[in-house]
């Protein structure tokens, strides 16, 4: 295994920029508010940058996330919008993705880890799907598998919000037939977006 350390990464890569910070700054953003550097946090940080650029500069959004674990506080690190704000809808579907979209126009960009694209980065692949136990993937490993693969691992669509629905229980993850993302298996055959459950539609 590599024994680069976090500073190490971090020295490799001195003008990048995410969500308008150093990754020096982005890393301790993420360490000072959720309590340590989680790497689902670090992930959502780089789709928020995405889903950001996308929106582009000046837009009031609003935000959507559909999975109760780490995205949340990355929308909340590096956005106005929290939870407590009333801007953050959580619906708990298991699924890593998030939609920025202007609260105005209802129109936004979603961006979601894409497990075909997250295939070409084992470590990522491996840790969001279980296969591999925590002690053989140190964290060092794993974020620098991050930082590296920045946005390559995502998808993104310009989406209509169109509905929100409210939370669903939490299952064993499988991956649906439809749409090729993981998602909870007490959902049915299918998750939850595909059976018509959804609260955006793509858009040209």
């Amino acid at each position: 295994m590599s024994t680069k350390t976090i500073k190490d990464m971090v020295d490799q890569v001195p003008d990048l920029v995410i969500c308008g910070r150093s990754l020096a700054d982005f890393l301790a953003d993420i360490e000072a508010f959720h309590g340590f550097l989680a790497p689902g946090v670090v992930l959502g940080g780089l789709m928020v940058d995405q889903a950001q650029e996308k929106v582009g500069p000046g837009v009031e959004a609003d935000a959507v996330v559909e999975t109760c674990r780490c995205l949340p506080d990355a929308v909340q690190i590096f956005t106005p919008c929290t939870a407590g704000n009333g801007w953050l809808k959580i619906l708990d579907w298991q699924k890593f993705a998030l939609t920025l979209y202007d609260k105005g126009t209802l129109l936004g960009y979603r961006v979601w880890l894409d497990l075909e694209k997250a295939r070409r980065a084992p470590h990522i692949y491996n840790w969001y799907m279980g296969l591999v136990p925590k002690k053989d993937l140190p964290l060092e490993v794993l974020l620098d598998t991050i930082i590296k693969a920045r946005r390559s691992v995502f998808s993104c669509v310009p989406v209509r919000v169109t509905r929100l629905y409210g939370k669903r229980e939490k299952g064993e993850i499988k991956v649906c037939p439809s749409c090729g993302e993981a998602y909870p298996a007490l959902q049915g055959d299918q998750c939850a977006a595909c059976q018509g459950q959804g609260y955006y539609e793509p858009r040209e």
